[in-house]
């Protein structure tokens, strides 16, 4: 049978469940042992205290105090159950002033990810995580190599890493949870003919400058990958560390680049850039990841880091 609740969801005293108000009842009467005392400390009624005490052996279906003359006195399933209520009331304290230093807390977290990432994704999960966290620091650090972000990751430089790779990801030592799946695109100038024409395919575009992203970057790597598979090498390539300077030089038609989808969202809508039909209409899909070192101490804010991330994503 449902035990009957209030309206914010403890038990009300007439079931059988016990709450931490009555253990600390509990533990109070049975340091006294006197409920007048008991009652005193606790700023209750003493009709409350013993109306706890009561709802506890009734839930426990033993006596855990007993009368002997004027004195009360434990039984002994009282001592053996003040054992059990110290740690259950420790433990509810310390997990308390756990979340409590988490929530007030100054620290920072240091939060690796490739720069579209860091543009396009990451704004979002620092405004939900402000209005959990309002005192915490975060610090957001581009990495784009794989290489790079395990080592970060091992050496504790880094709490977390957002990575983009294919459907799956293993690393020694590091944990790497799936977020969201997202696509690449080939996009171009809206003056470069590749995007009028249709049914190209990769092999097509290799007359075009292709301008990469720096080395070992992860959508880099998939593309290298990819052109390796088909067998295919671009005539002339630029490499462009940065985004926007890269987004910028297709605008001009220096050359053509594979980018994610977000990155590029904007400049399509607003027909700065158009997308090259490439794959005849089929998505190449990529995958965004967090990672963390598998022994990192998961406190409550970094929980909540990753939860608000994978939300957002």
């Amino acid at each position: 049978m449902k035990k009957p609740v209030d309206s914010i969801g403890n038990y009300d005293g007439s079931g059988k469940e016990m709450d931490i108000k009555q253990l600390t009842t509990f533990q109070v009467a049975s340091k006294t042992l006197s409920f007048t005392k008991a009652a005193a400390i606790l700023n209750y009624a003493q009709s409350t205290v013993t109306s706890q005490i009561k709802s506890l052996e009734t839930e426990l279906g033993v006596n855990l105090f007993e009368r002997l003359g004027n004195k009360l006195v434990l039984t002994a399933f009282g001592e053996k159950f003040r054992g059990y209520s110290d740690t259950i009331i420790s433990q509810y304290q310390a997990a308390i002033e756990d979340i409590n230093y988490d929530k007030n807390m100054t620290s920072t977290i240091v939060v690796g990810a490739t720069e579209s990432q860091c543009a396009y994704k990451l704004p979002d999960v620092l405004k939900e995580l402000r209005i959990l966290f309002p005192k915490v620091k975060v610090i957001i650090k581009p990495i784009h190599k794989y290489d790079d972000i395990q080592s970060e990751l091992q050496s504790g430089n880094l709490d977390f890493a957002f990575i983009f790779g294919e459907d799956s990801i293993e690393w020694n030592n590091i944990k790497v949870s799936k977020l969201s799946k997202g696509k690449l695109v080939f996009v171009a100038s809206p003056v470069n003919k590749m995007t009028q024409l249709e049914n190209l395919k990769l092999k097509d575009l290799i007359e075009e400058t292709l301008i990469l992203t720096e080395k070992g970057c992860s959508y880099r790597n998939l593309l290298e990958g990819m052109l390796s598979d088909h067998k295919i090498t671009f005539n002339s390539t630029f490499e462009i560390t940065n985004i926007e300077t890269l987004k910028n030089c297709v605008k001009s038609d220096l050359g053509i680049a594979l980018l994610p989808y977000e990155a590029v969202k904007k400049e399509v809508e607003k027909d700065e850039l158009r997308f090259i039909d490439w794959a005849q209409g089929k998505e190449h899909d990529i995958y965004h990841f967090i990672s963390w070192h598998k022994d990192k101490n998961l406190t409550p804010l970094l929980s909540a880091f990753i939860s608000v991330s994978e939300a957002v994503f």
